[in-house]
């Protein structure tokens, strides 16, 4: 997944799947009940008190999925993956298995990478506010990063933002880690077989490159 060796070891390659989300349960049900509260507030069916006592129809025709989400359907199946880390690093083989969630509004990357057996997972999403793609991942070493992306541009798709990348991980849930920068550059070479280049940026601007070679099985 987006795991490095600290100093003096080979540094190990980033995951993709589970890259391309912690929660806890009290987080979500105080966010689950802020959604209902306004939802109640500014849906017309309550604005005003069912005399009948008949409940509204429930809708057949729930929110399709963004249109946007297909221009990340190259992403879909399972692929497997050559990668070619940075200098000094070792390849590595990662499988990675995408489908659609939540009736297209999502899609989920789960991965894992040989030798290391890091296992992560992305979530990938159309934000509509800000007209940009979303990327939410973590793994079994504690990692988690939150990237964006404005959409393809002259054949690049271009994912940023900051990785909580952990060192050693610890089965005590307390261990030591780096935050660094992310980019994945996503290209498609042809069906069934698309190219990330990474690159990781470190707190003292070092940057580390390496690049997945993806084909569809």
């Amino acid at each position: 997944m987006r795991t490095h060796g600290t100093e003096g070891q080979d540094p190990l390659p980033p995951a993709r799947g589970a890259r391309w989300v912690g929660r806890r349960v009290p987080v979500g049900v105080v966010g689950l009940a802020a959604v209902s509260v306004v939802a109640l507030t500014m849906s017309p069916v309550n604005a005003e008190p069912d005399t009948q006592g008949k409940k509204p129809p429930r809708s057949t025709n729930p929110l399709p999925a963004p249109p946007q989400m297909r221009d990340l359907d190259f992403l879909l199946g399972t692929y497997t993956c050559d990668y070619t880390p940075p200098p000094g690093g070792k390849p590595a083989v990662l499988g990675m298995t995408t489908k659609k969630a939540m009736g297209g509004h999502y899609y989920y990357t789960d991965a894992t990478l040989e030798p290391g057996k890091v296992v992560g997972r992305s979530s990938f999403g159309w934000n509509p506010v800000d007209n940009t793609f979303i990327n939410q991942y973590h793994d079994n070493w504690g990692s988690s990063g939150n990237y964006s992306s404005p959409g393809w541009k002259n054949g690049h798709l271009m994912f940023k933002g900051p990785l909580n990348q952990v060192v050693t991980p610890d089965a005590g849930g307390s261990t030591e880690g780096i935050k660094l920068g992310l980019v994945d550059d996503y290209q498609i070479l042809g069906p069934g077989h698309f190219r990330d280049n990474t690159s990781f940026t470190f707190p003292d601007g070092t940057v580390l490159r390496g690049s997945y070679d993806c084909h569809r099985r």
